[in-house]
């Protein structure tokens, strides 16, 4: 479940962040939320959704050092809609 939650969180992080890194999603989240989202969960989460074709990545080499930015793939826009109806249908059991 948690990890179902990291990802959606990351999808939608990207949703309105597009061309942001791993790190600006943990220092958003902690940030904002006030619990941390260790590397060694969104790195790993990240490739995965690269594999999958969810998110693309680019190097951004305008600032040193440089660094990995993704941004949401038509594939990742379906499966935020995939979210959002298993969301919406648990919502309707309540």
């Amino acid at each position: 479940w948690i990890r179902s939650f990291t990802e959606l969180y990351a999808l939608l992080f990207f949703k309105a962040n597009p061309d942001s890194s791993g790190y600006d999603i943990c220092k958003f989240v902690e940030s904002e939320y006030g619990f941390k989202i260790s590397y060694s969960r969104i790195y790993p989460l990240l490739n995965e959704l690269e594999r999958k074709g969810i998110i693309s990545v680019k190097e951004d080499t305008s600032k040193y050092p440089p660094k990995r930015v993704y941004r949401l793939t038509s594939r990742g826009i379906k499966k935020i809609n995939q979210y959002r109806d298993v969301f919406l249908r648990f919502l309707e059991e309540i």
